[in-house]
């Protein structure tokens, strides 16, 4: 078949082209392997600790995330392994066998390192996406990076917006932005177009003084609990039809949304379905607002969208105990406390409380 190689390739089949392509794949893979059990020996030799990636893509000339995954395949796949053996011999590709090692490490074992083997490559990275844990550190690091960027484009005809949010921001705005975009006949436009309008429409009600009518949105949030309880619900927790979301964003959902809480222990088949209702009860939470008067914050005056917030959060044992709720302002409530990772110092005097830092796990 390698003569093929030298044949005029117009008159070969595609096949055989084809299998042409796989057999030097094979090659790939088998040199591949050599370069895995060399890199692990040259990292116990030359450097201590992890090889930096950087230079090892500079040595080898190579790309970043070729030098990357060559590291990754060597620290996550043993010589005496399955998978290893594949690849020397070119049963397996360096693609797939490096799809394996990061399976593995985002929590892959017996059973789901099994089931891998009969799913493409892009089945094995959304199997280890869907397993990888969302750590509180990730949520506060990405809720750091929001923003939204606008310019004009340089004749100043067209304007653009560009933006990034946690996965639960974007929810509820691209939820708002579908409510209102439902209210614009569609024969105006693209679905894209409407929500474009949408946002307009928002922008315009606000600069107008005009409160828009809400629609009583109720998350819904579907848990796996045999897996969010293995992970402290860094896994296994997802909004119905959305995004994966992490604890941070379970505190904030159980304390200050309108929650609908799925449970499903293994197949999907949810086992009980939680009230569609306001975690705080309407009447506990008009009590609590009209004791504090206002957000209870040290210095903050503020009154936009006040609301109840448990000192303990619920994931932790808190209670509806009204000594165990208190008044912040949207601002104290969405940001300081449940985005940046903050909490209410439970010693902290009831009309002065203080926000002080929670570990960043």
């Amino acid at each position: 078949m390698e003569d093929v190689l030298t044949d005029d390739l117009r008159l070969v089949s595609r096949a055989e082209l084809l299998d042409v392509i796989k057999t030097q794949e094979r090659v790939i893979a088998a040199a591949r392997a050599r370069q895995v059990f060399v890199l692990r020996e040259l990292s116990r030799r030359s450097w201590p600790g992890q090889t930096d990636v950087n230079r090892l893509a500079r040595e080898l000339d190579v790309s970043r995330s070729t030098a990357d995954a060559l590291l990754e395949t060597s620290y996550r796949t043993p010589e005496e392994s399955d998978r290893m053996v594949e690849l020397a011999s070119g049963q397996a590709t360096f693609d797939r066998t490096h799809a394996l090692a990061r399976l593995f490490v985002a929590g892959g074992r017996d059973p789901e390192m099994t089931e891998a083997k009969d799913r493409d490559i892009a089945g094995i990275n959304k199997m280890a996406a869907r397993m990888r844990r969302i750590r509180r550190r990730v949520e506060r690091q990405a809720h750091s990076e929001r923003h939204v960027r606008t310019w004009l484009s340089l004749d100043e005809t067209t304007g653009f917006l560009s933006g990034q949010f946690t996965a639960m921001d974007w929810h509820t705005v691209t939820t708002a932005l579908d409510h209102r975009a439902d209210q614009i006949p569609t024969d105006t436009g693209s679905r894209e177009q409407r929500r474009a309008d949408a946002l307009v429409a928002f922008a315009r009600d606000w600069l107008d003084g005009t409160e828009p009518v809400g629609h009583g949105h109720v998350v819904s949030v579907m848990v796996d609990a045999s897996e969010a309880a293995n992970t402290g619900a860094e896994t296994g927790v997802r909004l119905t039809g959305g995004s994966r979301i992490g604890p941070d964003t379970l505190d904030s959902l159980l304390c200050e949304g309108a929650v609908e809480v799925m449970v499903d222990r293994h197949s999907g088949m949810p086992l009980a379905v939680g009230p569609t209702t306001r975690v705080v009860p309407p009447k506990l939470r008009r009590y609590i607002l009209g004791r504090d008067g206002g957000c209870t914050i040290g210095g903050c005056t503020s009154s936009y969208r006040l609301e109840v917030h448990h000192i303990t959060p619920r994931s932790q044992g808190g209670t509806h105990e009204p000594g165990n709720l208190t008044t912040v302002c949207w601002y104290h409530h969405h940001i300081a406390i449940h985005r940046n990772g903050c909490a209410i110092d439970p010693q902290s005097p009831p009309h002065n409380r203080r926000i002080i830092p929670q570990p960043d796990w």
